[in-house]
Order: structure tokens, then sequence, then C-alpha cells
């Protein structure tokens, strides 16, 4: 009796795994950048993922103004907030588990790259950012936030 009821909870347990293993392994949610100055919320966007920033260690400028997309090349975005900003779209699921075929805009330069995002076996997430082809990239870790 204590055999088969052990092998229940068992088997019980094994089934409610993969959902929650599953759910665990998807970049949805709020992400703080390896840096530690900035968070982003990664979240569905139709089909694919998108993300935006929605927190900054230090949101103002040297004069107390909330921070704007300064070093935007199109001088008529210079004045948008970053805080709130999509900077990553165009994630689709790829059959491997990844996350490929997205760009992510750097407001410190201005500039769009590529990116693929997984999320490793430690709840980390591992964005591998590049310019034409991913092997020339930089691999960024980025944590859950709480």
């Amino acid at each position: 009796m204590a055999k088969s009821r052990f092998f229940l909870i068992l088997l019980t347990l094994l089934l409610l795994a993969p959902p929650v293993l599953a759910q665990n392994m998807s970049p949805v949610g709020v992400w703080l950048h390896e840096n530690k100055r900035i968070k982003l919320e990664i979240k569905p966007c139709g089909e694919n993922l998108c993300g935006k920033l929605v927190w900054f260690r230090w949101p103002n400028d040297a004069e107390g103004l909330p921070l704007v997309d300064l070093k935007n090349p199109d001088p008529a975005l210079r004045t948008r907030p970053l805080l709130g900003l999509t900077v990553l779209s165009g994630l689709h699921r790829a059959d491997d588990g990844t996350w490929k075929d997205g760009e992510i805009y750097n407001p410190d330069d201005g500039k769009e790259y590529r990116v693929k995002l997984s999320v490793q076996e430690d709840g980390n997430l591992r964005a591998r950012v590049y310019v034409f082809l991913s092997f020339f990239g930089e691999t960024q870790i980025w944590t859950r936030a709480e």
C-alpha cells in the first residue's frame, strides 16, 4: 500500500513537472540586465516577443530630468522618454526552444542589433547580441527580476 501511494505521488509530480519547467524556460517576464542598470519586461506581441524598458537604477539625467533617447540617429526621436520604450522586437520561437531573429535597440549608442535569447538551466537569460553573424557577437547574461 505504501509503495503504491509513493508511485502515485511520484507519477503525479512527474506529470505536473513539464508545464512548470516549460513555464520557467520562457523568456517572458522582467529581467535585470547584466549591467544592473536596467530592467526589461519581455512579453508576447502577437506571435512574437517584444520587450520594453521598465526600470532604471538612475532614471534621471544630471539635471534631474527623466532619461530620453539622446543618442537616437533620428533627431525627432531624441526627446522621447526611455522609460517604457520598446527596445526588443521580432523574436520568434525556434524549434530548439530558443527565441531568434529579434532586434534590440541600445539607447547607449543609438544602434539596433540582432538578438537571440535562450533560458539557461539555471534560469538566467542568455542574450546573444550581434550585427551580422551570431558567431561574432557578444553574450550577455540577464537574471530574472523579483
